[in-house]
C-alpha cells in the first residue's frame, strides 16, 4: 500500500525516543546466558514440520542452535544449563513478518529502529523482511547480525522502484545493479511501472541474482507477474482484477480497492485456475488482509486509537493515522461494496491455500493503526478468519518463510521449524496455537538466535517503548 510521508514521520518520531530505553534494549539478551546451554523441560513442541504436537519434550539449545530434542524422561539436561520449565506450555518456531517498513535509522541506542526491534521480539517475531529500503536498513541488518542491536534477523529490500525513479528501462536496470551492489536482498517493484520497464527489472534481477518482490500494478497485470515468476506479490495485487469477466462492460479499476459496479461482474469460478497458476509459478503472496480490512472499515479513528498497542507509537504517528483514516470515511463506498470486497479478498486467500500456493504473513506495518509486531498477530487472525486452519497460518509465519528465503536468496533453510541443528529462534506460549491461532500471542518468552528473553523482560521492553512515546507531539 502507498505509505505515509515516511522520512518526515520517522524523523518526527526520532525526536520522541528516550536514549535510556533503547540502551536497555541493547543489553537485554547479552546479559542472559552467554554460552551456557538452555533447556526447555517438559514442554509441548509444535515443530511445524507437520500438524502435530510432541508432548513432554526437552529441547536443549547450545551456541545459538537447537542441539537436542527428546522425551523429558529420556533426555539428560547438561550440567550448568539454564532450565526453563515448559510444563503446560508450547514451543513453536519464531514468527516472521514479511512486509515490514523499517525506519531509516541504524538501530543505535536512542533511535526508532531499536524501538521497533523491541516490538518485534515482544511479539515473538524473529525474522523480518523490510520492504521500504534505506541505507540505514543495511546498517541495522548488520548491527543485529553482530549482536550490537537486539532484534530479529533482517532481510532488506531496497528503495522501491516506481515510475518516478525507474522512468526508463535503462534507468530501471541500473537501479537493480546499484541496489544489488549496495547489498540489498530484494528489489521492490511499486507503482506505475510500464510493462517494458517491469520486464527490464525482472531480467536485470535475474542477471544480478537478486529476487523481485512487491506490487502488481494495473499496467503490468497478474498474468505478466506470474509469467515472470516475481518472487512474492504483496496485497493480493491483481487477483481481483483477474476475476472480472471478460465481457464485463465495466473495466477493472487500477486501484487496490476494487469497489463499485465492477463487483457485479466477478467470476469466482476463475479462482482455482488462478491459484494453480500461482502454485506452478512458485510465486508467494504476502496478503496484508488486516490492512485492507482497516482501510475499508467504518471504524472511527477515535475507536481505533483505543487499541492497546497504540501506546507504542508516537503521538505524531497516531495523529497521522487518524487523519488518514478520517479521509477514507469522508466519501466511503457503500457498505455492501466494502463487505463484498473483503469477502472476495478472503476467498482469494482461501483459494490460494487450497490450491497449494504458498502464503506468507505480512502486515505492511507500521501503517494505518497497525503496530510492528502486534500487526503480525492481527494478520494471522485475519488469515484464520479467511478460512485457513491455525496450522496453515502458523506455516505461513514460519516454515513457508524459511522455504521462501532459502529459494529466493539461497540462505540456509535452518529456521522456521523446531528441529535439531536449526537456529534457535523460538517462542514459548501459554496455550496451543493449533487450537486457536490467537494463542500465538500468549507469549511466555522468546528466544532469538539462542538468547532467551523471558516474559518479564519483554514486558520491560514494551514499557520502555510506551514511556518513550508519551512525549507530546512535535
Amino acid at each position: 500500500m502507498k505509505s505515509l510521508n515516511r522520512p518526515a514521520a520517522w524523523i518526527r518520531l526520532a525526536s520522541l525516543i528516550l536514549f535510556a530505553a533503547a540502551a536497555s534494549l541493547h543489553s537485554t539478551a547479552s546479559e542472559q546466558t552467554g554460552e551456557a546451554a538452555v533447556a526447555f523441560v517438559n514442554v509441548s513442541v509444535v515443530p511445524v514440520d507437520s500438524e502435530r504436537v510432541l508432548e513432554k519434550q526437552t529441547v536443549i539449545v547450545r551456541n545459538g542452535r537447537i542441539a537436542q530434542i527428546g522425551p523429558s524422561t529420556k533426555t539428560r539436561v547438561p550440567s550448568g544449563s539454564v532450565e526453563i520449565d515448559g510444563s503446560g506450555k508450547y514451543l513453536i518456531p519464531g514468527l516472521s513478518e514479511m512486509h515490514a517498513h523499517l525506519p531509516p535509522f541504524p538501530g543505535e541506542a536512542g533511535d526508532p529502529a531499536a524501538q521497533q526491534m523491541a516490538l518485534y521480539l515482544a511479539n515473538g517475531v524473529t525474522t523480518v523482511r523490510g520492504m521500504i529500503g534505506s541505507p540505514n536498513n543495511l546498517k541495522l541488518r548488520e548491527r543485529v547480525a553482530r549482536g550490537e542491536t537486539v532484534g530479529p534477523t533482517i532481510f532488506a529490500a531496497g528503495p522501491p522502484l516506481h515510475a518516478q525513479v525507474a522512468s526508463s528501462t535503462a534507468a530501471a536496470e541500473q537501479m537493480v545493479i546499484d541496489q544489488k551492489k549496495a547489498g540489498y536482498d530484494f528489489i521492490k517493484v511499486h507503482e506505475g511501472l510500464s510493462p517494458d520497464t517491469y520486464a527490464s527489472i525482472i531480467a536485470a534481477g535475474k542477471r544480478a541474482g537478486i529476487p523481485i518482490a512487491g506490487h502488481v500494478t494495473a499496467s503490468v497485470g497478474l498474468k505478466r507477474a506470474l509469467d515472470a515468476r516475481q518472487s512474492c506479490i504483496e496485497h493480493l495485487d491483481g487477483y481481483l482484477q483477474m476475476l472480472v469477466r471478460e465481457d464485463s462492460p465495466v473495466k477493472p479499476p487500477p486501484s487496490q480497492v476494487v469497489v463499485g459496479p465492477v463487483l457485479g461482474h466477478i467470476d469466482e469460478s476463475k479462482l482455482p485456475a488462478l491459484a494453480e497458476a500461482t502454485r506452478k509459478a512458485g510465486v508467494r503472496n504476502s496478503m496484508t488482509l488486516a490492512l485492507f480490512k482497516l482501510v475499508v472499515s467504518d471504524d472511527k479513528p477515535e475507536e481505533l486509537l483505543k487499541r492497546p498497542e497504540m501506546q507504542y507509537l508516537s503521538q505524531n504517528m497516531r495523529n497521522a493515522f487518524a487523519k488518514q483514516k478520517q479521509s477514507t470515511l469522508n466519501n466511503p463506498p457503500p457498505p455492501s461494496d466494502r463487505q463484498r470486497y473483503l469477502e472476495l479478498r478472503n476467498k482469494v486467500a482461501k483459494a490460494l491455500y487450497d490450491g497449494g500456493a504458498k502464503l506468507l504473513v505480512g502486515s505492511d506495518s507500521p501503517q494505518f493503526f497497525l503496530v510492528p509486531g502486534f500487526a503480525a498477530h492481527r494478520e494471522m487472525q485475519s488469515m484464520a478468519e479467511a478460512g485457513l486452519k491455525p496450522y496453515a497460518v502458523l506455516e505461513a509465519a514460519t516454515k513457508n518463510v524459511a522455504e521462501y528465503l532459502s529459494e529466493a536468496l539461497g540462505v540456509a533453510k535452518d529456521f522456521g521449524t523446531v528441529a535439531v541443528g536449526n537456529r534457535a529462534d523460538l517462542v514459548l506460549l501459554d496455550a496451543n496455537p493449533l487450537s486457536d491461532i490467537a494463542n500465538a500471542s500468549r507469549i511466555a518468552g522468546v528466544m532469538v538466535r539462542g538468547k532467551w528473553i523471558p516474559a518479564s523482560e519483554l514486558r520491560k521492553m514494551l514499557d520502555q517503548v510506551a514511556s518513550a512515546n508519551r512525549a507530546p507531539a512535535q
